[in-house]
């Protein structure tokens, strides 16, 4: 056969060999190679579709529909499948591009590029300001940032910068500033980009969106919506309520009412010309006598005797300011002297001139008939006799008139309030320990952190492994420490904290074999929380003793050791506890857990019951040398022992927590501060314990490591510190609430500043930039409480009890009265504050108006009070105390009485109160101090006020018994 051909009589045509020809007898190819696009031993089988080349070896690339050319491989339609291009649709698409022949572009991924197939960004991030799995959707109105979590500040249109989220044409909404528009007003600041000033709003400030001042008061000078109006020319004082008074030119000083020059309309006196002319005076200014009157009075205004003709001796006319014409003398100038010669005489009196009397008229003013004239030498010594006979007259009536005035003076003036008080004032006392505690905000005009969280216990029965390996993401919750109180404020009204706290791992997520051996379980508290195997801590073994204890090391940002995480111990652990102490170097304890809460056993008492005593816990013998407490925490210096080796231990007791609950953050930054302000000698890792161990000790361990972390680098991620402290403990900070709370207390932390100044620095520290700086430091850091908070104070049968309606107790804080009469109910205004260094309430109330004097005495009865300092003078109208022991005040249920007579109100009155259906009389003190007035901000005397403080706090001190302060509004004095 020739070379194409094969088989019987060559019949056969010799495939698609590579090489010349074919087997003559079964057409096999030689080496069995065929030419492209064919495979078989004769190579007649046309390659199949998606192959390719020589025997069909190659695959097609990732051709559509039609597949590819089976000699070249080039696609027939020359159309890829997504993800793909190339004539042979065999190369992947390039970086930034996917989809069909990779004509579509990568959208705005994080990091590296995007699927080649679908353009999902690989790494699910995006760039700041898009969003979607393809990061191809620029985040909406109102959004910017990563994944357009962060909301926009109050822009005006058309909105905010979709990377940076700075307002785009850097203009805010009114009531808001800043690039992003997110700060609020400040005091004194309203309207577009806090650019104007708010007008002249007494006390509470303005509105910081239309500049509306919140309590409708103005300072006195000003009116309007916004304080922003002068007062018209005849009006003055807060509101321009006041109608000047009659000055002479019918206008005053628009704040304080005086008028110019002191200058007043007729029959007008004072600063604000609004006190008629004393008796006896009228005209402008008072400066006009009318002397001439009977009993000096007359019309103020015009000087018109009041009793018409009812002029002195000697003078005549509407003001008595004439005197008598020749001939006429005597009131009214109705009687003549026509027994005078010449009928001249004097016009007062009557008497007769030097000229003497006609011839048959006698006496002083010739008005007796005689029978004979006087010569010229009786007349004149008659004349002289009754003219000295006058001035002795005058001289009697004049001393007379004298004596009356200073008695009627002595009847009418008040003697002056004796201000002298004790200026004995003790030093106080310098403890060893500083006392640290917190007065909250608790009235409606500035609100004081309130309690907003409540907690609830964690059940985890989870035992699933997941993944905890760090995710890059957390620099996103990288926040500056001057951001803070901004953006805390915003994540909890975004929802943010609940959002962040899922995201974290949950329940077990390492093993934890050793707190599940059988011989281990009964050592712990919880049946679900153990510590992770790897940051256990583990205990020296001695005799039979294991290894074993809840407790984890736990890391911060310098240190892989820096804390011990544990539960409470409990009465079979006490030995182990100690052991951990001992051999840790430990010598600082923080509890942060009462031993009961309710009916529920949180810890065991593990140190001893009292000062000096000793507590021996198998090796280790404890000894309590200081103990001291406060009202938020209790600190204990306890001496350890071992083997004739003694260690100082410092335990800190907080004691504010509230079950289900989350402490005042004021309360629980000074108690940290108390802690960290305490020098220590070890080296040691600070042991922090609640009960589990896990939610309040997170809680604390957060605020601790977080806050020096700020301190040293300017930044905080608490998501990201929470997110490791769970990889060395289970489920540290428990719950949502406790998370926002760490939010809370770095604020607190970061932006009040620990200004405790010790005593004898304090002198010379005291400077009013100082004091202005603190002042607006609280102003800045006031809580806005909502307004549901109140609700007490506004019911509609309450409101009749509140002097004012803007300054109301809250629910959280007021007292609740339970020995209220048949006409009240539970409520007064009023509500309970620590004291500074020991368990004594104060109760601060409102000065009791007429129809809540029983209440206020139910007040006082049913806290025990026996102290009641009154800031302002006694109201006659307001009877809160008899005026003397003959009167008593009755009500409902009580009857008081007063026992002490001619006592200063300053150096204290004693009284009783008697309940109507009890025998028993409490003795009661009631001090007052009125030497400070409404309108004035601040008291006269400075003194004086230290002695009355020293007075209260002398009667006080001893007993630590509660005390009712009483002011009129409240919150000011």
């Amino acid at each position: 056969c020739q070379d194409d051909s094969y088989g019987e009589n060559c019949t056969y045509h010799c495939g698609n060999c590579k090489w010349a020809g074919c087997d003559n007898i079964n057409g096999y190819c030689p080496h069995k190679r065929c030419s492209i696009g064919w495979k078989g031993l004769k190579c007649d089988i046309p390659c199949p579709a998606g192959s390719y080349g020589e025997n069909c070896e190659r695959r097609c690339g990732h051709c559509k529909a039609f597949g590819c050319n089976r000699t070249s491989g080039e696609c027939i339609n020359t159309l890829c499948t997504a993800g793909w291009t190339g004539q042979k649709c065999d190369r992947e698409c390039q970086y930034n591009s996917y989809g069909e022949n990779c004509t579509n572009h990568c959208g705005n991924c994080k990091w590296a590029g995007c699927d080649n197939i679908n353009g999902h960004c690989l790494y699910k991030q995006c760039s700041i300001g898009w969003k979607g799995q393809k990061c191809d959707t620029p985040c909406p109105d109102g959004s910017y940032g990563e994944g357009c979590a962060k909301r926009c500040g109050h822009c005006k249109d058309p909105g905010c910068n979709k990377t940076n989220g700075d307002c785009i044409n850097a203009s805010c909404s009114a009531g808001w500033k800043g690039q992003k528009c997110d700060r609020a007003c400040a005091s004194g600041h309203y309207g577009e980009n806090c650019a104007r000033l708010c007008g002249h709003c007494k006390d509470f400030g303005c509105n910081r969106t239309n500049g509306n001042c919140l309590t409708t008061l103005c300072s006195a000078g000003w009116k309007g919506q916004k304080c922003d109006k002068a007062c018209a020319i005849h009006s003055y004082g807060e509101n321009c309520a006041h109608q000047c008074g009659n000055c002479i030119q019918s206008t005053c000083d628009r704040i304080n009412g005086n008028c110019a020059d002191n200058e007043c309309s007729a029959g007008w006196r004072g600063q604000r010309c609004d006190t008629e002319c004393d008796r006896g005076t009228y005209g402008i200014n008072c400066s006009k006598y009318c002397n001439n009157c009977v009993n000096e009075s007359c019309d103020h205004l015009n000087g018109i005797c009041q009793i018409s003709g009812s002029c002195k001796a000697g003078y005549y006319g509407p003001q008595c300011s004439e005197v008598c014409v020749s001939g006429r003398f005597g009131t009214n100038c109705i009687d003549t002297c026509s027994g005078c010669l010449n009928e001249d005489c004097e016009p007062f009196s009557g008497n007769c001139t030097q000229d003497g009397c006609r011839n048959g008229y006698t006496g002083y003013r010739c008005h007796l008939r005689g029978t004979a004239s006087l010569n010229n030498g009786e007349s004149k010594s008659t004349i002289v006799g009754g003219i000295i006979g006058a001035i002795l007259a005058v001289i009697a009536i004049s001393l007379i008139g004298i004596f009356i005035f200073r008695k009627r003076t002595k009847g009418l003036s008040t003697p002056k309030r004796d201000t002298h008080f004790r200026n004995d004032v003790k030093e106080s006392c310098n403890p060893e320990l500083e006392n640290i505690s917190s007065t909250n905000n608790m009235y409606a005009n500035g609100t004081l952190p309130v309690n907003l969280y409540r907690n609830t216990e964690l059940k985890d029965t989870s035992n699933v492994y997941s993944n905890t390996e760090a995710n890059n993401a957390f620099s996103e919750y990288n926040i500056a420490v001057g951001n803070l109180p901004s953006i805390a404020t915003i994540k909890r009204k975004n929802n943010a904290f609940k959002r962040e706290y899922s995201m974290l791992p949950k329940g077990s997520n390492f093993p934890h074999l050793e707190g599940e051996r059988e011989e281990n379980r009964h050592k712990n508290r919880f049946l679900t929380t153990f510590p992770y195997d790897h940051s256990r801590v583990k205990l020296e073994m001695y005799d039979d003793s294991t290894d074993y204890i809840n407790a984890n090391y736990i890391k911060n940002y310098s240190k892989d050791k820096a804390y011990i995480a544990t539960q409470g111990p409990k009465k079979i652990t006490l030995s182990d506890f100690w052991q951990m102490i001992w051999q840790e170097n430990v010598d600082t304890i923080v509890m942060v857990t009462k031993l009961m809460e309710g009916e529920k056993k949180k810890c065991e008492q593990y140190w001893p019951e009292s000062t000096y005593k000793q507590l021996v816990i198998d090796k280790f013998t404890l000894k309590s040398l200081v103990e001291k407490e406060n009202t938020i925490y209790t600190y204990r210096c306890i001496q350890l022992s071992c083997k004739n080796t003694n260690r100082t231990v410092h335990h800190f007791h907080f004691t504010k927590w509230p079950d289900h609950d989350v402490p005042d953050k004021t309360d629980l930054v000074n108690f940290y501060r108390k802690v960290k302000s305490t020098p220590t000698n070890l080296s040691g890792p600070m042991v922090v314990h609640c009960s589990a161990g896990i939610g309040r000790t997170g809680t604390f361990l957060a605020l601790d490591a977080l806050y020096e972390h700020g301190k040293t680098t300017g930044f905080v991620n608490i998501m990201e510190y929470t997110h490791m402290m769970r990889q060395d403990r289970m489920n540290m900070i428990q719950t949502v609430e406790q998370y926002a709370t760490v939010y809370d207390v770095l604020v607190e932390a970061f932006t009040v500043p620990q200004y405790a100044i010790p005593r004898q620095d304090f002198l010379n520290m005291l400077d009013s930039r100082l004091i202005e700086r603190e002042y607006q430091k609280l102003q800045d850091l006031k809580p806005v409480t909502e307004a549901n908070k109140f609700q007490a104070g506004k019911r509609k049968e309450n409101v009749p009890k509140n002097a004012v309606q803007i300054i109301l107790p809250h629910d959280y804080y007021r007292p609740y009265l339970m020995s209220y009469g048949r006409s009240s109910n539970d409520y007064i205004n009023a509500v309970k504050i620590p004291s500074f260094t020991d368990g004594t309430n104060i109760f601060v109330t409102q000065y009791p108006l007429l129809n809540t004097i029983g209440d206020f005495w139910s007040l006082v009865y049913d806290n025990d009070c026996r102290t009641i300092v009154i800031l302002e003078e006694i109201n006659e109208d307001v009877p809160v105390i008899p005026s003397d022991s003959d009167h008593k005040i009755s009500n409902d249920n009580f009857i008081i009485s007063r026992n002490s007579q001619n006592v200063s109100l300053q150096d204290g009155v004693k009284v009783s109160l008697r309940h109507k259906n009890k025998k028993e009389e409490r003795p009661i003190t009631v001090f007052v101090y009125n030497d400070w007035e409404d309108n004035n901000p601040i008291p006269n005397s400075t003194k004086t006020m230290v002695d009355f403080l020293e007075i209260v706090s002398t009667t006080t001190r001893a007993d630590h018994e509660s005390i009712v302060v009483i002011c009129r509004f409240v919150i000011f004095k």
